[in-house]
């Protein structure tokens, strides 16, 4: 439904105020027990302890701006009565988020892409809206479409079916109100090709997947026509991938063979100018760039980092090639291709800084959203401490602002520190740490461990997000890339295969190590969290003590490899693949290692307070990996805690099952390392909304 509404704050407001006493609710908090926090506390130097609601919940957002086709309206993603939502207001009012012009729509928390693709965008008559949903948690995400015209109608639910995965695969002719979307209702492990219309509300079947063929992705061209498709290779645990090309008498010609732990996947295709984009790491150890000739095969690098991987690339809408790249060897930084796009963005954040609309000259400022006539541009502009977005108007060569002001929160956070240090093998680690604001001296550590291992911890400003709350309440914060990571190229990647166990794991403690020698970490006050893989590592580092960890938090963390691979979800098995990393389950002798060498096989040589956090639909680690490491403990008599979200999956997206779990890990950390706490918030008197 789309109307109107206050901003969140001003309910609380009320309902706290209604309560009487609730508005005190939250002040009980807990004071430092840490010695350096103690005495920062004092001397007056630590800073105001910020409400875990302003991490977590969906409090005045306001961020996430896109751009209508037409240039005439914006889309984004703010609060809409108690939850999150769609907000749309025109152009015109660009400067008005929340104002009297702006239609919400409540659509819930929105899911993430498997892969790629936007959360939410607006199809090509510049009316309708597609978005992404996924309800308990299963992943399996659908597809709903809201009409900008009729804010009070109910939005299409395009894909409706319980445990079917659909994914958005690009928008239809210009002016229409097609768009392409696959699916696996059909069959669970294979992706048939679809085009819907939003007016009519017509499906038809594009083109479907033949049995065995488990099709991955399917590749619209520039003239909105079918062009590619991603397959895979093999049996159902194959792990190579072939691009195939549509060709005119609608059969298939292979492309491209991607092999484990190659990667290519194409971002546009051309089939008039006769082109293909594409970023790849094939016959190389970064990803880079690549511009290929359909006819030929032959293949041009446009852009590449001899540090690391690149990121994504920035493409105009619906035609042409990529205008800049991004890469991240510390900090993020954008690469132009296009000198007219970087004279514009450059112009826009010049206007801002003038208009004191940034606090500083931006660590990255990036194209965001552009109209399909590239006459207007959505620019983030990230700072040291914060995020803004901007609108640039090519015509007027005037900027607006989008997301509304802020307080400055410097005083309140610390930066995110870049950091880098040789492995005891010589390898070099790179990862990030954030002190303590107003703490002297070594202060309580919690090492953040990334999931994946295929991914990779980023640099964020000094806002509010989960390590800053965890700095605001006291510790200092590690994040650790270590080998196995993303990001860093195919040899540090591969560097982690088999070595889960091993020199990994290593890699973490020895990050803690170097924190602790330059007096960055009390060595008798550190804690360990994390989340998937980074779960499993909790559970390893705690199980290994290469240092003496008073408590760790694990989240939806792995205590059986064989069972968990076992398990996993048709569209996820991938043998060859995960064999390199933790071992191949079909054969005896290596299930039985994997087993041994599982947390659950040594969970008896935990000795450390745990903290257990499980969603209850979780396809990817399932909850009985948790069920098992709390039984264990428990018979065991150690001090173990579990808690569990029926409703969520390998994430916890809703906002008031996010604060809950916060509240929990702050509660737990403070009783474990002596930082503070901030007590209970109001905010978690809050009813549900669909």
């Amino acid at each position: 439904m789309g109307t109107t509404q206050r901003p969140l704050h001003r309910r609380i407001a009320a309902l706290a105020l209604a309560g009487g006493s609730l508005a005190l609710l939250g002040a009980c908090g807990t004071a430092p027990t840490h010695p350096a926090l103690v005495s920062a506390e004092q001397n007056h130097t630590l800073p105001p302890l910020v409400p875990m609601r302003r991490f977590v919940a969906n409090v005045d957002v306001v961020n996430g701006h896109v751009l209508s086709p037409d240039g005439q309206q914006l889309v984004s993603v703010q609060t809409v009565g108690t939850d999150v939502g769609l907000g749309v207001r025109k152009t015109a009012d660009a400067a008005e988020p929340g104002g009297a012009g702006t239609r919400t729509f409540a659509t819930g928390t929105l899911a993430r892409p498997f892969v790629s693709g936007p959360t939410y965008t607006w199809l090509r008559n510049s009316r309708h809206i597609a978005y992404l949903k996924d309800f308990t948690g299963d992943e399996n995400t659908q597809i709903f479409v809201l009409d900008t015209q009729s804010p009070d109608a109910k939005p299409w639910a395009v894909t409706p079916g319980a445990g079917i995965r659909s994914a958005y695969v690009g928008a239809g002719a210009p002016g229409s109100a097609s768009f392409f979307f696959s699916n696996n209702r059909r069959d669970r492990s294979s992706m048939d090709l679809f085009e819907a219309d939003a007016l009519t509300r017509a499906v038809r079947e594009v083109a479907r997947s033949e049995p065995g063929s488990r099709v991955v992705g399917w590749f619209i061209d520039t003239q909105r026509e079918l062009a590619g498709r991603m397959r895979q290779l093999g049996d159902d645990d194959g792990s190579d991938l072939v691009l195939e090309l549509r060709q005119p008498d609608g059969s298939w010609r292979a492309f491209r063979t991607v092999q484990a732990f190659d990667s290519y996947w194409p971002q546009r295709i051309d089939r008039a100018a006769g082109k293909l984009w594409a970023f790849t790491n094939v016959g190389r150890d970064k990803l880079v760039l690549v511009e290929t000739d359909l006819a030929t095969g032959n293949e041009k690098v446009l852009a590449e980092n001899a540090e690391v991987d690149l990121d994504y690339g920035v493409f105009p809408p619906q035609q042409g090639g990529p205008l800049a790249y991004v890469y991240e060897p510390d900090r993020p930084r954008i690469a132009y291709l296009d000198a007219a796009l970087e004279r514009d963005v450059r112009t826009a954040v010049k206007q801002a800084r003038e208009r004191g609309w940034l606090d500083a000259e931006p660590v990255i400022a990036r194209p965001w959203s552009m109209s399909e006539d590239r006459q207007r541009l959505v620019v983030s502009a990230v700072t040291e401490n914060e995020g803004t977005e901007l609108l640039w108007d090519r015509g007027t060569q005037q900027v607006q602002r989008l997301t509304p002001p802020r307080p400055p929160t410097n005083a309140l956070f610390s930066p995110m520190e870049p950091f880098s240090f040789k492995a005891s093998d010589g390898l070099v680690v790179h990862g990030y740490l954030v002190r303590p604001r107003g703490v002297q001296g070594p202060a309580p550590l919690v090492v953040d461990i990334h999931g994946g291992p295929w991914v990779r911890d980023r640099w964020r400003a000094a806002s509010y997000n989960g390590t800053q709350m965890l700095a605001n309440r006291g510790y200092a914060v590690l994040n650790v890339n270590y080998r196995g990571s993303t990001g860093y190229g195919r040899a540090f990647m591969m560097a982690g295969a088999n070595e889960t166990n091993g020199r990994l794991q290593r890699d973490i403690a020895e990050a803690v190590q170097w924190a602790i020698d330059r007096g960055v970490a009390d060595p008798q006050r550190m804690a360990v969290l994390g989340a998937s893989f980074g779960g499993y590592s909790v559970l390893t580092q705690l199980i290994q003590k290469p240092h003496d960890y008073r408590c760790g938090v694990d989240l939806v963390g792995v205590a059986n490899w064989p069972r968990v691979i076992e398990n996993w979800p048709p569209f996820w098995r991938n043998r060859h693949y995960f064999a390199a990393f933790y071992g191949d389950v079909n054969k005896p002798e290596e299930r039985a290692r994997m087993l041994k060498n599982s947390p659950i096989s040594q969970i008896d040589r935990i000795t450390a307070p745990l903290l257990v956090i499980h969603g209850g639909n979780d396809v990817r680690v399932l909850r009985q990996d948790s069920d098992d490491v709390v039984a264990e403990l428990r018979k065991l008599g150690r001090p173990v805690e579990f808690m569990t979200f029926p409703d969520e999956g390998h994430s916890v997206r809703k906002w008031r099952n996010r604060l809950a779990q916060s509240r929990k890990i702050e509660d737990a950390l403070a009783t474990c390392l002596g930082g503070r706490s901030n007590g209970f918030d109001f905010y978690e008197l809050m009813p549900r909304q669909q």
